[in-house]
């Protein structure tokens, strides 16, 4: 019975996908470039045994700023992002593509 009740729930990427204009689709890859960042960040912060109050405290940010960046709940700035790997003595390039 579940197995019914999430087909019907389910739409595929192909029908949800079919009337993307070209700005659409650049929207799409900007929110996965945006999504490659905060998880470098967040896998780098682990990789150092940081948890997100040690980097919060290294970086002067409050926690809870951390907390909605990694998860993405938050669309932060790119100030807040090189703080954050400031804190952690990494930095972040940019580059016009």
């Amino acid at each position: 019975m579940k197995n019914i009740i999430n087909k019907k729930n389910t739409v595929s990427i192909k029908k949800i996908s079919q009337d993307f204009t070209k700005e659409d689709w650049q929207e799409v890859e900007n929110e996965k470039k945006y999504y490659k960042i905060v998880v470098a960040l967040r896998e780098e912060r682990e990789k150092l045994g940081f948890t997100q109050a040690k980097l919060a405290e290294k970086s002067s940010l409050p926690r809870t700023t951390i907390t909605k960046v990694e998860s993405g709940a938050r669309n932060t700035t790119l100030q807040t992002l090189m703080v954050m790997a400031q804190a952690m003595g990494k930095s972040l390039e940019l580059k016009l593509l």
